[in-house]
């Protein structure tokens, strides 16, 4: 998963555990259905939803 979301452009972080991911990106160069569509394609079984840290 971490790969698959590191290749999109505008992904510069992605910290990837058992069931999460932390992820920086730059939001004019990807949006949230990129993000989503990456880990649905990484592998059988994956899922996401977007939480969004707003303190940074």
């Amino acid at each position: 998963m971490q790969a698959a979301l590191l290749k999109l452009d505008g992904v510069s972080k992605a910290d990837v555990t058992k069931t999460t991911a932390a992820v920086e990106i730059d939001s004019s160069k990807v949006t949230d259905a990129q993000l989503i569509a990456a880990v649905e394609k990484a592998g059988e079984g994956y899922g996401a939803s977007i939480v969004k840290d707003d303190t940074k």
